[in-house]
């Protein structure tokens, strides 16, 4: 090809190449309003750290900034940053803000993905295939699966990971020499995205191996397969090992509270595995049941009939992969089938997850199997009309990927519109996972949102019928919308049918921040201020960055200290115990230790045998660090009051903090 021919066919890609993003662009155009769901609500809407960027250094060695969730305070310090910085460009919680961001990220994205299949491609034949790359990349791009991850706002750690893959792919394989060491700075920016950037590490392995020549498995040049194996070893070796040492770090930064959200065994886990990966190959040929939540569960026997069904379908693939690898023509379909089993390792393997599958994981291995998808057809394609193929094929081939690509794009815009808002996606997820306990109870919340109680508190039964009935938030979702009807009917009973879900759902979630600060706010309605702050402190105890919570916090501080104002006169006009004792509860709801302590001596000043002023003071020190002296009052206060249960707990909570050589001294009492 001279230079001329050479000017023309890149003059047709740069074309081709603004034809593919103005349509993306357009098949994209109805997504940009949709709105936060799902894990967007504790990691984004709810999160108070992303409001301020000067909480970036924070980012880094706090894990517990991540979410407002304690369950799911994973260390992604970048994805933090990224909702931090969408956060300050839109002067708020601006959804067009992060999702442009995100799309701007996955064109970028996708402009390696044409630099890596290019480059396989010629790897196998010697020269480069533009045409094949930029079908491959159009394809990948419009997929209708992508969407689930473009769409789902939080997953922009796919995305992001992904795109630092594909960026330390094309530096290895443009590079060589030390300059090859240059790709640890994606690799390590990736890793702090999500540890799903280790795969990079065996990717490199896989690519060494089978394409850079020699290559190990290829017949022609197996006489040179030990130069070829030691190579790849001596390539990724490194990246293995640095990967080894951030996923250590990474696993000690997570916030103790921090659980993968199985609650099966990893063996049980992985069981599923098979049939979950058949499920994904299945979606890539024809996605046309996603869903935003399955309600697929583990499969708890051992080699079932599914598991079996999907173990020979991963031996099928692998089969194919291995006589792929013969031949150095074939070499990209045995890299793309290793790319999506590799890049499935994170979450189709041994650790549980919550979700034993979801369809925005498939963003990073879909690649591959686009890679191996795309190059097959090509090599079809030269089999059945030659390398020079006449004019008709080559538009007969054009019209049909052209048709491909449509449905895709009517696909990605039907999902679009499913993911424009609650209503529409939890009524999608309980039409295709009807036993979607999670999506039942999501959908009531929808039909809340737009008025329709009775149907929600309808949903929210059906829900408990599922493995989801005894989770702390559908009993919190049930005390909202039946306090929402105690309000509408005037009904006490009901409201105190409300109150029982608030106190069920404590019992149920004790670890869950939104159990005490959704019940704070039921009591905070209903005027009892005192006991909503010790609520909502409890929220916050748990979940320092609860943006919601912190509000309702302050809401209640400027009450109760407008209460305490009115209490101290009350108390100047007439003196009761009670009431000073009252006063201390306050005093400790504000944390004003001392203040509790001086409110609790002039109870006993009046009533000295009081056990419950005793108490207060013991919680008051404790809170001071003074164990000594709390314990004195405690001790006090049982010698009043044997069966004092919670004087009691705060003695043994004195004791356990108290160092022995503490020496001990009686309160002064009024």
């Amino acid at each position: 090809m001279n230079i001329a021919q050479r000017k023309k066919r890149r003059t047709k890609i740069i074309g081709a190449w603004c034809l593919l993003l103005a349509t993306l662009t357009a098949v994209y155009w109805n997504h940009f309003d949709n709105a936060f769901h799902f894990d967007d609500m504790h990691t984004i809407v709810d999160n108070q750290y992303i409001t301020d960027l000067s909480n970036l250094p924070k980012f880094f060695t706090d894990a517990t900034t991540f979410s407002s969730l304690p369950s799911n305070q994973s260390y992604r310090p970048l994805v933090t940053s990224l909702n931090a910085l969408d956060y300050w460009i839109g002067s708020g919680l601006n959804v067009q803000i992060f999702h442009w961001h995100i799309f701007l990220e996955f064109l970028l994205l996708l402009t390696l993905v044409y630099a890596v299949f290019n480059t396989i491609f010629k790897q196998s034949t010697g020269h480069e295939h533009p045409w094949v790359a930029l079908a491959g990349t159009a394809l990948f791009s419009l997929h209708t699966a992508t969407a689930e991850t473009i769409n789902y706002i939080i997953s922009r750690s796919d995305g992001f990971s992904t795109l630092m893959v594909l960026t330390g792919l094309v530096i290895y394989t443009r590079t060589s020499g030390l300059r090859r060491q240059w790709t640890m700075a994606p690799f390590v920016i990736g890793c702090l995205t999500k540890l799903t950037t280790l795969m990079l590490a065996p990717i490199i392995f896989i690519y060494s191996l089978l394409l850079e020549k020699p290559s190990m498995l290829v017949k022609a040049e197996q006489p040179a397969m030990s130069r070829a194996s030691l190579r790849a070893i001596s390539s990724s070796a490194s990246l293995f090992i640095l990967g080894a040492a951030i996923y250590w770090f990474a696993r000690t930064m997570e916030a103790n509270s921090w659980t993968p959200g199985g609650n099966y065994s990893a063996w049980i886990y992985l069981n599923t595995q098979p049939y979950v990966i058949w499920i994904y190959l299945k979606t890539f040929v024809i996605p046309s049941n996603l869903t935003a939540d399955t309600d697929l569960d583990v499969i708890r026997q051992i080699l079932a009939p599914k598991v079996l069904w999907g173990l020979l379908v991963i031996a099928l693939m692998l089969a194919l992969a291995w006589w792929a690898s013969r031949q150095r023509r074939t070499l990209p379909i045995a890299f793309g089938i290793l790319w999506f089993f590799v890049a499935l390792i994170p979450t189709s393997s041994i650790i549980p997850l919550a979700e034993v599958m979801n369809h925005h994981r498939t963003f990073f291995p879909y690649i591959g199997l686009t890679m191996t998808t795309i190059w097959s057809a090509y090599l079809i394609f030269s089999w059945a009309f030659g390398d020079s193929p006449k004019r008709w094929s080559r538009w007969t081939s054009a019209a049909f990927l052209v048709s491909i690509l449509a449905i895709h794009a009517w696909g990605t815009i039907q999902r679009n519109e499913v993911w424009d808002n609650d209503l529409s996606l939890w009524k999608d997820v309980t039409e295709k996972s009807p036993n979607n306990g999670r999506g039942l109870m999501n959908y009531g919340l929808a039909l809340m949102a737009r008025g329709d109680t009775e149907g929600a508190i309808d949903f929210f039964n059906r829900a408990r019928s599922t493995l989801y009935g005894n989770h702390p938030y559908l009993f919190i979702n049930l005390g909202i919308a039946t306090n929402v009807l105690a309000r509408t009917q005037q009904s006490e009973k009901l409201k105190e049918d409300a109150e029982r879900y608030f106190l069920d759902a404590i019992k149920k979630g004790r670890s869950y921040p939104q159990t005490y600060y959704r019940y704070a706010s039921f009591l905070n309605e209903q005027g009892r201020e005192t006991t909503a702050l010790q609520m909502v402190n409890k929220a916050i105890a748990l979940s320092p960055g609860n943006k919601n919570a912190l509000a309702l916090r302050e809401r209640l501080i400027q009450s109760e200290s407008m209460t305490i104002e009115y209490a101290r006169e009350v108390l100047e006009e007439n003196p009761t115990p009670e009431g000073y004792l009252n006063l201390s509860l306050k005093y400790y709801n504000l944390g004003d230790y001392a203040a509790c302590i001086d409110a609790s001596e002039s109870a006993l000043a009046i009533r000295p045998n009081y056990a419950q002023a005793y108490n207060n003071i013991c919680s008051a020190h404790n809170q001071l660090g003074q164990f000594d002296l709390a314990i004195l009052a405690c001790e006090t206060a049982l010698e009043l009051d044997p069966k004092y249960e919670l004087a009691t707990n705060n003695l043994q909570l004195a004791r356990q903090q108290l160092k022995p050589e503490t020496p001990r001294r009686r309160p002064a009492t009024k």
